[in-house]
C-alpha cells in the first residue's frame, strides 16, 4: 500500500473527530450499546469508510459507515459524461434511497441509518468484483451472469447507477448472488431512460474490459462475452436509438466482434466521436 494512502487516511480520520462522536453517539441508540468507528482505508475521494463495531462482547461488526470528509464534499464537474457528480449530502441521500429500493430485493446492503453527512448500512464482507478479477481472471464467467442479473433487477426495480463499474459490486463469497453499492451520480435529465440503462451495462462492460480486470478472458470468447450481455441486457425495441458516444466506453469499440455484437443488443455506437472517457 503507497504510503501516501495512509497518510490520506489519517488526516481525514483527524478532520472527521467530531463527527465520528456524533456518528458513535447517534448508532448507539440504533444498536443499543456503545459504538466505536474503526477506520478503514476504503474511500479516500470524497467520502471515508467505517466499520462501526459494537462495544459490548461478542456483538463484532454491526454496519458499515459512508462519512462525507469536510471541505472536500463535491466531486469535480465531469462534462464529456452524461452524469452528474453530487455534492455529499446529495451522495447520501441519492445512495440511502437506492438502498432502501434495492435491498429488499437482495441486490443492494440494507440501510440502518441516515443523517445529514453520514450513512449506515448492513455490513457484507464479500469482495469487489474487481478485486477478485485481479487476482483470477478466469472467474469472469462465473460471476459475470450474477453481476448482469443484479443490474437488470436494479433497473426493474427503476433504479439506474450512472457509475457502474466492478469495483461498485460485491460478490457473495459463493458466487451466486451480487450487491451492487457507491450510488454517487445521477444521469443528466436529458438522457432518455433506456439510454440511462445502455449507458450502465456499456460501462460495465468497458471496465471488464481494462487490463488485470477480465480483458484476457473476454478477447480469448469474444462471443461468449456478448452473448452474456445480450441474455440480460434489454432489447433496442422498434426501430434504431439515438447513438452513443462510443469515447464513453472506448474498450467496447475496439474489437470487432464485441462492437458489433453490442451495436445488436444496445443500437447503434458512435464510434466516429472523440469525446475522452
Amino acid at each position: 500500500m503507497h504510503p501516501l494512502r495512509f497518510l490520506n487516511a489519517w488526516i481525514d480520520h483527524q478532520r472527521l473527530a467530531e463527527r465520528r462522536r456524533q456518528v458513535e453517539w447517534q448508532l448507539g441508540i440504533v444498536f443499543r450499546q456503545p459504538v466505536t468507528l474503526r477506520a478503514t482505508l476504503a474511500g479516500g475521494g470524497f467520502d471515508r469508510i467505517y466499520l462501526a463495531h459494537g462495544d459490548a462482547p461478542h456483538s463484532g461488526v454491526l454496519a458499515s459507515v459512508r462519512m462525507n470528509v469536510p471541505g472536500r464534499e463535491r466531486p469535480p464537474a465531469e462534462p464529456f459524461l452524461p452524469r452528474i457528480p453530487l455534492p455529499g449530502d446529495q451522495r447520501i441521500l441519492r445512495e440511502s434511497r437506492a438502498y432502501q429500493h434495492l435491498s429488499s430485493a437482495g441486490i443492494a446492503p440494507r440501510l440502518i441509518a441516515r443523517g445529514e453527512f453520514f450513512l449506515a448500512n448492513h455490513w457484507l464482507p464479500w469482495p469487489r468484483f474487481s478485486d477478485i478479477l485481479r487476482h483470477h481472471g478466469h472467474l469472469l464467467w462465473d460471476i459475470l451472469p450474477i453481476a448482469l442479473n443484479a443490474v437488470r433487477q436494479m433497473h426493474e426495480i427503476g433504479v439506474v447507477h450512472a457509475d457502474l463499474n466492478c469495483g461498485n459490486l460485491l460478490i457473495a463469497p459463493d458466487f451466486q448472488s451480487a450487491v451492487i453499492i457507491d450510488f454517487e451520480f445521477v444521469p443528466v435529465r436529458t438522457m432518455a431512460r433506456f439510454d440511462q440503462e445502455r449507458f450502465d451495462y456499456l460501462r460495465l462492460a468497458h471496465n471488464l474490459l481494462k487490463p488485470r480486470r477480465g480483458r484476457e478472458a473476454a478477447l480469448q470468447q469474444p462471443e461468449r462475452f456478448v452473448e452474456l450481455f445480450a441474455r440480460f441486457a434489454p432489447e433496442a425495441g422498434f426501430g434504431i436509438p439515438d447513438a452513443l458516444n462510443a469515447a464513453w466506453f472506448s474498450r467496447v469499440v475496439e474489437h470487432d466482434v464485441i462492437r458489433h455484437g453490442f451495436e445488436e443488443i444496445f443500437g447503434v455506437l458512435d464510434s466516429t466521436a472523440q469525446v475522452p472517457a
